[in-house]
């Protein structure tokens, strides 16, 4: 083995490499290279940061190279939040393997380890190499096990050698780091995220962009009858959301406006389903320009007051063009809370702000709203003129990740 192959085994400085795979995207069929080419675009963005880190694809998986090896946590950092991956691992390379080089590489592997028990696990895909990756497993095993005197251990043992062989490759390592799964952001269509400062609808965001979504979000705010810190909230959540949702925009909506109008004309006990109701006309509105393909809540059945069956069919019933997503509402509280605690939302979410629907807050809210009521009070509005101009006085932030290099991210064969 030459020294160019093995450069990967030196600490310090020397170039690096990580293999990625992905697990529902090998599912996809004649769609799966569209599937593949958004993967690979977007851990070059996620890689946009790192110098001299670039992502290859390769069959069934991608590689991502480094120049300098200290940039592997900063990788595997991004890695940890690229929708679509199944696993990675930091890897050694072996170009030109024969059964001599593959052996002789597991063996300087396992020099730099303790166990006690071990397996090697071969892999052959799309790789010309003549020996079953069985026989494989056999000669490296056998090898390792001369060599240190470890007992071979198929179930749990304390040190698994993976071998995966593509092309003219080999690739070696001894981890696995779970990615967070999901498909590649940019994959299903494009959503408009209602973003409060609260817990629920950023992990419902979090949770649409798993599936492939690409998320926007809209945060209705109190002004001019409420301070700007329900703004800064939800700022800070889309923002720390862009690692996962990539290339986003939050748009800021005056809904003071609206509630004020709906406080003169409709009783108390509505008021919540009718701020919601316009809510959704506002973001359905917004959407049609924007073209995101629906909308998505944090509503979870039965958490409050205002989301019962018949409120949430009320609300959702004045979208006409575009489905409404909730992705959380069968999910509880404690539920909602675990994953904002994980995916580190929730210490952000339970900071003071002063949310819109506080403004004007009725002491009795209806668990059950009847449209014929709901017609009565709606019927003293200009529905058209408030969506209108709520909409056109939007303003927008740009809060997604940079992507000015994203694209000398993506090394090409």
């Amino acid at each position: 083995m030459n020294a160019a192959e093995t450069k990967q085994t030196r600490p310090g400085g020397s170039p690096g490499l990580v293999i990625a795979h992905y697990q529902e995207l090998g599912l996809k069929g004649r769609n799966r290279s569209f599937f593949e080419r958004t993967l690979a675009s977007n851990i070059a963005l996620q890689l946009d940061g790192v110098p001299g880190a670039r992502a290859k694809p390769i069959p069934g998986r991608l590689i991502v190279r480094m120049d300098d090896r200290s940039c592997e946590p900063q990788v595997i950092d991004s890695l940890s939040r690229t929708f679509g991956l199944s696993s990675f691992s930091p890897a050694l390379e072996l170009v030109g393997p024969d059964m001599e080089s593959l052996t002789r590489t597991a063996l300087e592997m396992a020099d730099e380890a303790e166990f006690s028990s071990f397996k090697v696990r071969a892999r052959r895909g799309n790789s010309s190499f003549e020996t079953s990756s069985m026989q494989i497993n056999v000669t490296v095993g056998q090898a390792i096990k001369d060599h240190t005197g470890a007992r071979v251990e198929l179930g749990k043992p304390d040190w698994t050698c993976y071998i995966e062989l593509t092309s003219n490759r080999a690739y070696f390592y001894t981890r696995k780091i779970p990615g967070p799964g999901g498909l590649p952001v940019g994959t299903s269509g494009k959503v408009l995220t209602l973003l409060s400062g609260g817990i629920d609808s950023p992990v419902a965001a979090w949770r649409m962009a798993r599936r492939g979504a690409a998320v926007d979000f809209v945060h209705f705010s109190g002004q001019p009858f409420a301070d700007p810190s329900s703004i800064r909230q939800a700022t800070r959540l889309a923002r720390h959301l862009a690692p996962w949702t990539l290339r986003s925009k939050l748009w800021i909506i005056q809904f003071g406006d609206v509630q004020s109008e709906i406080v003169t004309s409709a009783p108390q006990e509505l008021r919540i389903v009718l701020y919601r109701r316009m809510m959704m006309r506002i973001s359905e509105a917004l959407a049609q320009r924007e073209g995101a393909h629906g909308l998505v809540t944090g509503e979870c059945l039965g958490q409050v007051a205002s989301q019962t069956l018949p409120n949430l069919t009320a609300i959702g019933e004045v979208v006409e063009t575009v489905p409404v997503l909730r992705p959380l509402v069968g999910f509880d509280k404690l539920e909602i809370e675990a994953t904002g605690k994980r995916i580190g939302t929730y210490d952000i979410s339970i900071q003071p702000h002063q949310d819109c629907c506080v403004l004007f807050i009725p002491r009795r809210v209806t668990t059950a709203a009847r449209s014929v009521d709901i017609a009565e009070a709606e019927s003293a509005l200009d529905i058209h003129a408030l969506v209108h101009k709520a909409v056109a006085n939007a303003e927008v932030l740009d809060v997604g990740l940079k992507p000015a290099k994203a694209a000398s991210g993506i090394a090409e064969g």
